[in-house]
């Protein structure tokens, strides 16, 4: 599907729900973040009129692997807000399959303000879980887990953003969710 002149008026000003699967155009330049990271692209479209596409912030990287100033895109993406100069949408990223790890806590993880993020599992996995999933699993160093969710491979390290944790051993498993 290509993004018509179709767009929202821009007295709208409203947040849309609406989703649309694929943007196609041609990139014609990337934004760049203060701390010099790509994090998004500007996009013309078929009928001309320039949309921004934003990227998730661990995919960002892979994502802008596969584009080239100039060249055409077709991305998958979400409707966020038209308030700006031009329509902003967030892409959706390659929908990564569900994965699940399972081994022994072997270190805790830490975000930056000190608190425990995740946790480190004896295959080298790093699970994540943020601080207030970290509180709710109660996250101890020698206990066996099975988390599941979407894998990502970094520069440093495997990562699972999990969507759930589960205890296993003594004969029984506790299941927690964020």
């Amino acid at each position: 599907m290509q993004i018509e002149d179709s767009m929202p008026e821009k007295s709208s000003k409203k947040k849309r729900q609406a989703s649309l699967p694929h943007l196609r155009g041609k990139l014609l330049a990337f934004n760049i973040s203060p701390k010099g990271h790509i994090e998004g692209a500007v996009v013309k479209t078929a009928t001309g009129s320039p949309i921004q596409i934003n990227f998730p912030k661990h995919e960002a990287e892979a994502l802008v692997r596969e584009m080239r100033v100039g060249g055409e895109i077709d991305i998958e993406a979400d409707f966020e807000t038209d308030e700006g100069d031009h329509p902003v949408y967030l892409a959706t990223g390659r929908g990564a399959a569900e994965a699940e790890a399972r081994g022994k806590v072997v270190r805790l993880n830490y975000a930056l303000h000190g608190e425990v993020n995740g946790c480190h599992l004896d295959d080298g996995t790093f699970v994540h879980v943020k601080p207030e999933g970290a509180r709710r699993y109660k996250l101890r160093v020698g206990e066996k887990v099975k988390a599941t969710g979407e894998r990502r491979t970094g520069t440093d390290a495997v990562v699972l953003e999990a969507h759930a944790v589960e205890r296993l051993g003594n004969g029984r498993a506790r299941a927690a969710r964020p």
